[in-house]
């Protein structure tokens, strides 16, 4: 992958371990009855400690727990780590209760144009994994037929719902005229198995589980149909920070960038592998689960920084303000590239 050049060029375990007196703190948000400390603790070395929130659940809790188990046999990690539902990632980053996280590029937008103009995105951690599954016997042949039915997904300031809007408004529908169901990915594919939702936006490993039982189908696949529309891959969420961040602690965060997108290069390296290890975290238990999820997410994490994934982040922005899902194109002052830290 590509690493900065200058100082910064050790490599990235390295540098995440060379805080001598931090520590790695791995933990579930929520769980431990602990609030999170906002400020990061300085280390005596040159790489002060940095936070990082990541899903805590579904594929996108990946990466970061692949980066957390790379260090866990160490107790000089300059991270510290912890894991939350994808809202709460966002409400958390929103409170600059925490340095880091994932965030959706529209979100990121949002939050710029609700007056956090210090906001940054730093990197795509993935290519989106979203698509429309439905039940076979619904009678759901195309996007238009959802308009009858209640569509399920994930709140308005997700990934998947942000990326529905836009795309609905590029094929000519409205995206406020469907009848949603909000809720998480767990909650929403109990209440498909359960013969209560007959469509959904689907989140992997959730849409793997649904397309192995033989009575759902994919209908529409965004990432596909965002590259015959625009020419560029849709990515998912990108690792979010403040520019006050980057000042104080330039180090950290492209030592925590680089180390995210190690981790993606490990994940596309060995997709099954890396399945059936973290199996727990993403409610997997057989085999021919981790061969078809690996089959269906494998390539979507970029082992490097990835100028394509960015554009189609920048022309998502633009086309949501196109569309009335945002008010505002922030993107130039939001998207930092990484490289330059």
């Amino acid at each position: 992958m590509n690493h900065p050049t200058g100082p910064n060029e050790q490599p990235t375990r390295r540098r995440l371990l060379a805080a001598g007196a931090g520590a790695l703190i791995v933990g579930l948000a929520g769980c431990s009855g602990q609030e999170t400390t906002p400020e990061a603790t300085e280390t005596p070395t040159s790489i002060p400690s940095i936070q990082f929130s990541g899903p805590q659940a579904a594929a996108m809790t990946l990466p970061a727990r692949v980066l957390a188990e790379s260090l866990s046999d160490s107790d000089d990690a300059a991270i510290e780590m912890e894991y939350q539902p994808p809202p709460a990632i966002q409400q958390a980053i929103a409170a600059e209760a925490v340095e880091s996280g994932t965030f959706p590029p529209v979100a990121g937008a949002r939050l710029f144009g609700e007056g956090k103009t210090g906001i940054r995105l730093l990197a795509p951690l993935a290519r989106s994994f979203n698509s429309i599954i439905v039940r076979q016997d619904a009678g759901i042949s195309g996007i238009e037929d959802l308009l009858d039915v209640t569509l399920g997904t994930m709140p308005r300031s997700s990934a998947p719902w942000t990326s529905w809007a836009v795309l609905a408004e590029e094929e000519g529908l409205d995206h406020t005229a469907f009848d949603y169901r909000f809720g998480p990915p767990a909650v929403l594919f109990g209440a498909a198995m359960q013969g209560d939702l007959d469509a959904l936006i689907g989140v992997e490993p959730f849409s793997s589980r649904l397309l192995l039982t033989d009575e759902f189908e994919e209908i529409y696949v965004f990432s596909d149909r965002w590259a015959e529309i625009t020419g560029s891959p849709l990515p998912l969420v990108e690792v979010a920070t403040y520019q006050m961040t980057i000042d104080a602690k330039p180090q950290a965060v492209s030592a925590l960038v680089e180390g995210l997108l190690e981790a993606n290069e490990q994940i596309s390296a060995d997709p099954v592998g890396t399945i059936r290890r973290f199996r727990e975290n993403l409610g997997l238990q057989e085999e021919t689960q981790y061969e078809f999820v690996a089959g269906r997410i494998g390539d979507i994490y970029p082992g490097s920084f990835d100028p394509a994934l960015r554009e189609g982040g920048r022309e998502l922005i633009a086309r949501a303000v196109t569309a009335g899902v945002l008010d505002v194109d922030p993107a130039e002052s939001i998207f930092v590239d990484p490289r330059t830290l």
